[in-house]
């Protein structure tokens, strides 16, 4: 059987190596991708670490979800053809249920898991979907591009459609130089927002300055008096209507809270283990508060993230490209909180 390079992970919390494995063969309804991008994300190092699933039995296993590439070879029952230009959606849905029926595909009642976690994923040359992940990406849409629109941008549109984000709001993004952030603060700046884009030092907040329209204001997250800066930075000087946190940090939260505005929303879309939020139900009432929880995104939402990018309504942020060989490395500096932004594997 052909071979191929690809990234493997022997047992759930352990050490990514570069291997050469069996070239996967697509099954019925199956379809196998020529993988031309994947982002390496602090989502897919949650999973490396058993965040997602730590079950034994599926290990191991080669990671990676947020990819494009172009379709190479069709299982039985696939309407896909080869050279077919493809992007992935993460969640293993039924198809079936009331809410994937109805296009609410993040919420499946029969979930399957996680590509890249319950099957291999994208860290390779070559990588076998099922054709009902595999979504269209447009012609003027590049794969690194698409790549970020399955995750980076997609979930930020889903917040946005969530929150109703429009051009009445002022929208924190806490944790504003990460993929979900810098694209969020764009997204959101392009429904009219007043965006106040938060971060830990200076590094951070030159990227976000630089890669976002005017009207976001870079704030210090790590400064004693954030929430007065925050305030401050928000037009009506009320503080934000929607706080989004892409970091789980608590004690920053709990700022973000006091600077939101009356009637406003927080939303928190990380994986917060071990992480408890805490505010008396009663500021809730007198605040006329929500506290939002964000699931991923609908495969609708991700087909027209691509869009975005398509029609040049948000710009792709790419830090850095590797290749297999570097991609072990990338994912110790995400473990030690040494890197940010998106770093793209072209395999």
């Amino acid at each position: 059987m052909p071979s191929t390079n690809a990234v493997v992970l022997d047992e759930w919390g352990g050490d990514l190596t570069v291997q050469q494995v069996d070239r996967p063969e697509p099954g019925p309804g199956e379809v196998r991708v020529d993988v031309r991008a994947c982002a390496v994300t602090r989502t897919i190092e949650n999973a490396v670490q058993g965040g997602l699933s730590d079950d034994p039995a599926l290990t191991p296993r080669i990671p990676g979800h947020e990819f494009a590439g172009v379709v190479e070879s069709v299982g039985d029952g696939v309407d896909l053809a080869v050279g077919d230009r493809v992007l992935a959606y993460f969640y293993l849905t039924c198809g079936s249920c009331d809410h994937c029926r109805r296009g609410a595909d993040n919420r499946c009642t029969n979930f399957g898991g996680w590509y890249g976690v319950n099957c291999d994923g994208a860290y390779a040359e070559s990588a076998v979907l099922p054709a009902a992940n595999a979504l269209p990406l447009p012609d003027e849409t590049s794969f690194a591009a698409g790549a970020i629109a399955t995750d980076g941008l997609a979930t930020p549109l889903h917040v946005c459609e969530r929150t109703a984000v429009d051009d009445t709001d002022s929208v924190l993004v806490v944790g504003a130089a990460g993929r979900i952030g810098v694209h969020l603060s764009q997204l959101a700046a392009s429904r009219g927002a007043h965006v106040v884009a938060a971060d830990v030092d200076a590094e951070r907040l030159a990227h976000v300055d630089g890669l976002t329209p005017d009207t976001v204001v870079p704030v210090d997250a790590s400064a004693d008096d954030f929430a007065s800066r925050v305030r401050d930075a928000t037009p009506s000087g009320d503080g934000p209507t929607v706080v989004v946190d892409t970091v789980g940090d608590t004690a920053t939260l709990r700022d973000a809270w006091d600077a939101m505005a009356m009637g406003g929303q927080v939303v928190s879309l990380t994986t917060h283990h071990d992480r408890t939020f805490d505010v008396p139900m009663k500021e809730y009432v007198v605040r006329e508060a929500s506290f939002l929880g964000s699931r991923y995104a609908t495969r609708d939402q991700v087909v027209r993230a691509a869009r975005l990018f398509a029609d040049g309504r948000v710009d792709p942020v790419v830090r850095r490209r590797v290749g297999l060989d570097e991609v072990p490395a990338v994912h110790e500096a995400l473990r030690a909180g040494e890197t940010f932004g998106t770093t793209v594997l072209e395999p």
